[in-house]
């Protein structure tokens, strides 16, 4: 019972890690197709935007740390402001800045009313920032893209990509947007991905069964031997 217990669950984990192969996600597949351009300053607009849209897939992810968020916050204000001209530049950021304030000062509210104002400045704060938003990137209105980049942006000019940053970005990326998957991952059993299924439902059905088989044989044991608790 104790080998069908580990190969059970061992087996398993060995055989996924054998069959698993690197899949990227198709947000990756296009930050790879930009980066370099962005990078170096050369990218189109649409280009620039495939790049926010890329950035905003990971930064939209509820497993990502703090300091790669910043990463990612940085290279994503980079990327917009670089691209435009000093006078939008200068309400872009005062969008931005407006929207900061008016979730810190929602967040400082103690009282009913003050909150109804609070949350009020905020959505005049996001209507605000999304239409400018849209007018750059020509995202669909109050899109998923357009809601993580808006509380996303850092409310000052950043003029240059740090160094730091060009050297990490490929590999957070990589991280959050590259998965390894195989037929064990990608069939479906009763609903459920199978390796879910398999390790989530059927160790626990088959852990009771084991749980069950060694009462059985205890009881019979037992009986045999004249054993009485």
């Amino acid at each position: 019972m104790l080998i069908v217990w580990a190969v059970a669950v061992f087996g398993f984990q060995i055989l996924l890690l054998s069959l698993q192969k690197p899949t990227p996600e198709k947000s990756f597949i296009a930050y790879e197709s930009v980066w370099e351009k962005v990078k170096s300053g050369s990218a189109t607009a649409d280009e620039k935007k495939t790049f926010a849209a890329s950035i905003a897939a990971v930064l939209g992810k509820s497993t990502l740390k703090k300091d790669k968020k910043e990463i990612l916050a940085n290279a994503l204000s980079w990327n917009l402001y670089g691209s435009l001209d000093s006078s939008k530049k200068e309400n872009l950021l005062k969008s931005v800045q407006e929207l900061r304030t008016s979730t810190e000062n929602l967040g400082k509210s103690t009282t009913d009313d003050g909150y109804l104002q609070a949350k009020e400045s905020l959505n005049e704060s996001k209507k605000e920032l999304f239409s400018q938003l849209n007018d750059i990137y020509g995202f669909e209105s109050n899109s998923l893209e357009v809601n993580i980049i808006a509380f996303n942006l850092i409310s000052s000019d950043i003029q240059q990509l740090d160094e730091n940053v060009a050297t990490s970005l490929p590999a957070i990326m990589k991280l959050y947007l590259v998965h390894n998957q195989s037929f064990l991952t990608d069939t479906k059993f009763l609903g459920f991905p199978f390796h879910y299924f398999y390790t989530g439902e059927f160790l626990l059905i088959l852990f009771v069964l084991l749980s069950l088989i060694y009462s059985k044989r205890v009881e019979h044991l037992q009986k045999k031997l004249n054993i009485v608790e």
